[in-house]
């Protein structure tokens, strides 16, 4: 193989007429040439000694070096890395090599012929000259040239997309941090303004006229809905961070849908509305976390009650199908539109409902999502306009994989009472 020469100003070349066939391979070899010197991402060509046999304008680029200073030298001390100068030792050889995920996935490709493709890592021993440690998307090839195998590796700095990546966590963390924090220190006050409004409802400061009772009782619920929104956003906030803990336990899902219902049957009487509960025979015991299945229930029942005019029906049914315990809960109210039905999960969302707004966060259903997903489980809606709407809970009888609370105990009891 010739040496190589800088090809970035290398035109294509059309062979005149006539032309030998020594001159058309020649041709032939500067284009290719070109356009392997044109690519914008860093290409090497290694032999399988890690010695590189051609590079493009990216890589001399990257590395601030002539091609005479990378040509016939193993990859390591082309790119300068730090541990051959420290170890003197060869290229792959050395102690730190067998942590150096460029040296590891090229000898992969070395050893078993097969390519490795976006492997994202940060070089902590190469172009030690730079302020900030590089990161690149590594993909490698084996190819076959003149009968002897090479491998071409390719390096893509994505060194500017992984700092904003970087950035853009610290700001969500220091942005959930700042909601926490503010939602932490509103409880305090907003728990201590319901209860003075309580003692003063209840008259023991005093007796109160019609009009006072009127005032006091609509700052009671507006406290309410406030310290709701704020339980909401903390829940939520937990969920998505992954800090909120998950007590699962062996239990029947049906009476924790029962209780949701009993809870919520003061709130359906109030509106005029029936609510019924309906369980399917050998409702096997399953692993769930009784308090965040009942707050998913709970949250569908009462969204289901607020939107159901008086005299209408809501009904939870619980049942077993395909090894899936399966919770509907339905009614006959307003329905949502088709075009909100695939963003009703999304957090803050509030389908427009004019001249019949409701009150509400647009956390509760992404709360109730979030819970379902770490069961394992999923949740799907049907509605129709003014005839109404059915959420649908799926959860696995057996526990997700991943779950690790329970001991080993625990997961024979379990495992005996299922399969009873």
């Amino acid at each position: 193989m010739k040496p190589q020469e800088p090809a970035s100003n290398i035109p294509f070349v059309q062979p005149p007429a006539g032309e030998t066939l020594e001159n058309l391979i020649e041709h032939k070899r500067k284009n290719l040439e070109a356009i392997f010197d044109a690519v914008p991402v860093g290409l090497l060509l290694l032999d399988e000694n890690l010695t590189v046999v051609r590079v493009n304008d990216a890589i001399r680029k990257m590395i601030g070096k002539d091609y005479s200073q990378i040509i016939n030298r193993t990859i390591g001390n082309a790119l300068d890395c730090q541990t051959i100068a420290i170890e003197s030792n060869v290229c792959g050889s050395g102690q730190y090599c067998k942590k150096c995920p460029l040296i590891q996935n090229i000898q992969k490709v070395v050893e078993t012929s097969q390519p490795v493709h976006q492997v994202e890592f940060q070089s902590r021993t190469h172009f030690q000259d730079r302020a900030v440690k590089p990161w690149f998307a590594l993909s490698v090839e084996p190819v076959t040239i003149e009968g002897r195998r090479h491998i071409v590796v390719c390096l893509n700095d994505i060194t500017v997309r992984k700092l904003a990546e970087e950035k853009l966590i610290e700001t969500m963390e220091i942005k959930s941090q700042f909601i926490s924090t503010v939602s932490h220190e509103l409880r305090t006050p907003l728990t201590a303004i319901k209860e003075g409004l309580n003692i003063v409802l209840e008259e023991e400061a005093g007796t109160l006229n019609k009009k006072q009772k009127q005032f006091l009782e609509l700052s009671k619920r507006n406290v309410e809905r406030l310290n709701g929104l704020v339980n909401d956003v903390l829940d939520f906030q937990k969920l998505e961070s992954g800090s909120m803990k998950f007590d699962f336990a062996l239990g029947n899902i049906a009476d924790a849908v029962k209780e949701a219902a009993e809870i919520m049957s003061p709130m359906a009487k109030k509106a005029g509305i029936s609510i019924t509960v309906e369980v399917e025979p050998d409702i096997f015991r399953s692993v769930f976390d009784h308090n965040k299945i009942i707050y998913a229930v709970t949250n569908l029942l009462s969204n289901a009650i607020k939107f159901t005019p008086a005299g209408g029906k809501v009904s939870a049914k619980v049942q077993l199908q395909n090894d899936e315990i399966i919770i509907a809960i339905s009614d006959t109210g307003m329905g949502i539109p088709k075009e909100d039905l695939s963003k009703i999960f999304e957090r803050f969302y509030r389908v427009k409902r004019p001249g019949k707004e409701i009150p509400g966060t647009g956390l509760g259903l992404p709360i109730v999502a979030q819970i379902i997903t770490h069961h394992g489980g999923r949740i799907m809606v049907e509605s129709e306009l003014d005839k109404g709407t059915t959420f649908t809970i799926f959860l696995p009888r057996r526990p997700p994989a991943d779950l690790d609370q329970l001991s080993t105990a625990g997961d024979e009891t379990i495992e005996k009472t299922i399969t009873q």
